[in-house]
């Protein structure tokens, strides 16, 4: 869980409705640079610079469950 300065300034910078998208798929709050989506339509984001070790880069699956 992050830290309650980092869970504001994420919601001021993505907003809302990302912010409850992200705790309801991720369960943690992640603001940052949207770099690729692949042919499935997952989007592919990065922050280098905020985010701890290690937790640089972070997907956003486009299916929250795989139905084959």
């Amino acid at each position: 869980m992050s830290t309650i300065m980092r869970t504001l300034r994420n919601l001021r910078k993505i907003g809302i409705k990302e912010y409850a998208h992200q705790l309801q798929n991720i369960g943690d709050t992640k603001a940052g640079t949207y770099i690729a989506s692949d042919s499935y339509g997952n989007k592919y984001y990065e922050n280098i610079v905020e985010e701890l070790p290690l937790r640089t880069r972070w997907v956003d699956y486009k299916q929250q469950e795989y139905d084959p």
